[in-house]
This record gives C-alpha cells, structure tokens and sequence, in this order.
C-alpha cells in the first residue's frame, strides 16, 4: 500500500495522555504527517507538543472547540486520506492505526470508524459507535471544509454521519478491543464528569434531534461493509 493519511490529533488539555497517543501515530508505515491542534490548552500539554518531534502542530491562545481544530487541520492536510485520532485514548498499538486505516487504502471501505473497549453497550450491540472520534475517510466527502467552523463542539461526527448517508457510503466498523476513551469522571473528576458529559449531549442535541440521532444510527447500520 503506497497510498498515506494525514493523521490530525486535537488536544484540548491532555498533558497525562497526548504523548503516548503521539508515539504510536508518529512514524507509522500508513502515515505521511501528524498535524496536532492544541486548542487553547491551559495544562501542560503545549509545552509537551512542541518539543514532540514529527509533527505540524497549530496553537490557538483560546479554546475554539472541537470541530474548529479539525477544520483547521484538514485545511492543512496534504493528503487526500483524513484519519482523525482523539488525543486521550489508552492502549492504542500500531494494528489499530493499521486496521482504521487499511480498508479505506484498500477501497474496502469509503469510510472507517473505530467501534472501542469502552464503548456504551448500546452501541457494541449495534455494532457502530455513531459518535466515535476515530475515523478515516476521503477529504472530498465534505464539499465544504469551512462548514465546520459553524458546528457545536461535538457536532463534528453527526455531521459527518449525514454525509455518510447522504452519499451512501461503504462504511466499516473496526473493533479496537484493546482501546478505551477515559471517561470524563475519570479525567475532570465525578461531578465535573457529570457536567461535561451533559454537555456534550446537549451539544449534539444541537445538531440533531432524539429521532434524528436514532435515523442516523439505523442508516449508518444498513451501510456497513465486512
């Protein structure tokens, strides 16, 4: 396989956890560049990320969000290829990279998604974590990078599940079962925890409806490719 991804990483205090992610994306055979986004860190992760060798990294002095960092990303990727990577996972290896990535190189797939340890039951059941951070796919699926901009923090991955279902595209679902997202308990502690994850579903809330999330889940089900 010649074909490469640009790998973007947005880092949002992960001083504890974005170096570990980066040694395992770093240097990786179906990798050509690693653009991290520190998107108005206030811990200790900056300092961490530029003296990290192999990388292209973007710094804002304030928090712009989520999906802001990977439209700036993308807009600097050289390469066709996209994979996002969320900077907090735990337990990656060198095969998850290779197995997200591998079915999109190969034409398997238009688009993969990881599907982790860690995630909600109810989405092991379907089989598809909907609002999974780690995917890989083609840049010219979305017509409009700048439309980005404009999402809620955590509206990058609905909005891009409505282009899966806009276009049909193959999707494939790969099991990391050795990777975990810590929750938000874990990091910021039980009631801050409590209050982020609240956030974060109101911030999808945003983008979609209850009934739309539930179409989105079903859809993204019938695309699925072994």
């Amino acid at each position: 396989m010649t074909t490469k991804a640009s790998c973007i990483i947005p880092v949002y205090n992960e001083a504890d956890r974005v170096s570990r992610v980066l040694d395992i994306v770093v240097g990786h055979e179906l990798v050509d560049e690693v653009i991290v986004v520190d998107d108005g860190s206030t811990d200790n992760s900056r300092a961490i990320l530029v003296n990290h060798s192999g990388i292209r990294l973007i710094s804002y002095a304030r928090n712009r969000g989520k999906s802001f960092a990977i439209m700036s990303g993308i807009q600097e990727a050289k390469n066709d290829i996209i994979m996002l990577v969320d900077s907090d996972l735990v337990g990656l290896h060198d095969a998850n990279i290779t197995s997200l990535i591998s079915p999109v190189v190969e034409n398997r797939a238009d688009i993969a998604i990881s599907l982790r340890k860690n995630s909600l039951l109810i989405y092991k059941i379907l089989g598809l974590d909907f609002v999974s951070g780690e995917r890989v796919f083609h840049k010219n699926i979305i017509e409009d990078i700048g439309a980005l901009a404009c999402l809620s923090g955590y509206g990058l991955e609905v909005f891009l599940n409505g282009i899966i279902i806009k276009k049909h595209l193959r999707l494939k679902v790969v099991w990391w079962g050795d990777v975990i997202s810590p929750r938000k308990s874990k990091k910021l502690g039980w009631w801050q925890g409590i209050k982020g994850d609240w956030n974060m579903i109101m911030q999808i809330l945003s983008t979609l409806t209850v009934s739309d999330i539930l179409y989105q889940m079903y859809k993204m089900r019938t695309l699925r490719v072994r």
